[in-house]
């Protein structure tokens, strides 16, 4: 059975756009009322956290992913193939992996937009901030 792969972010990209990481100091991908967000927007440390801005994240959750696009003004949610190897993420409440780049295969949801409600729930689902 195959596993597809998820990235939630950067609006506007279209089929066979290449995903790359973000340039040093953005912040535009951080999700409001998230702990962890708000403590890396912040630019405090956290326990445990291994991100690499050198890197792009997917996850085989696409839940997980739209949570992500959402914190993005006007953020989209894409099916991904990876280039190069994949490295676990292994704090991540999902599967989730680092990868240098990403190609979008397809665009699932050009404007993820969650209701605050949603946002709650997906937040309190994946336990996010719960080591902040």
């Amino acid at each position: 059975m195959t596993r597809f792969l998820y990235h939630g972010g950067v609006p506007g990209l279209r089929r066979g756009d290449v995903i790359t990481p973000r340039a040093t100091g953005d912040t535009a991908h951080l999700v409001d009322g998230c702990p962890t967000c708000e403590a890396r927007r912040a630019g405090v440390p956290l326990a445990g956290d291994d991100l690499d801005p050198s890197m792009v994240y997917v996850t085989t959750d696409r839940e997980y992913a739209r949570l992500y696009a959402a914190g993005y003004p006007r953020g989209a949610l894409y099916r991904v193939d990876v280039d190069g190897d994949l490295d676990v993420r292994s704090p991540d409440p999902v599967p989730s992996w680092a990868v240098p780049s990403a190609r979008v295969v397809a665009v699932l949801d050009a404007l993820v937009i969650l209701s605050p409600s949603d946002l709650r729930r997906m937040v309190r689902r994946y336990a996010i901030g719960a080591t902040a």
